[in-house]
């Protein structure tokens, strides 16, 4: 199995404007990634190399921190640590985000949720 590319820390903000202006500007932080569909907008911004925070509105949970997400390299990867879970424990199915990117979220106990998933766009996964 290959290693965890990078550490994504999620949150899911009720105004994505004054979030990513305080990371932006006010901690001065980088955008590396921005998107916007009609159901969601959001922006992914570097903490240092290979941390990274997302912030993705509207949200969906509860105001807040979204999942702890882990990205691998392949969607093969991604797969083979599906397969590896107890399917009750699964709380998003998986398939592709509206960013583009593949995965999969389970319940952590005690914890809340963790997303594993690739930027790997190509086809194949469950």
């Amino acid at each position: 199995m290959s290693k965890t590319r990078a550490l994504w820390i999620p949150f899911e903000a009720a105004d994505i404007g004054q979030a990513r202006a305080f990371y932006l500007d006010r901690l001065g932080l980088s955008e590396v990634d921005s998107w916007s569909t009609a159901k969601e907008h959001g922006s992914v911004i570097q903490v240092v190399p290979g941390a990274y925070i997302e912030l993705v509105s509207p949200a969906r949970r509860h105001r807040g921190q979204g999942p702890l997400a882990m990205e691998l390299a392949t969607v093969n990867d991604v797969d083979a640590r599906l397969a590896a879970m107890e399917q009750d424990s699964i709380t998003r199915a998986p398939g592709r985000y509206p960013r583009g990117h593949y995965g999969f979220e389970v319940a952590c106990p005690g914890a809340g949720d963790v997303m594993v998933w690739t930027e790997d766009r190509s086809t194949g996964g469950r």
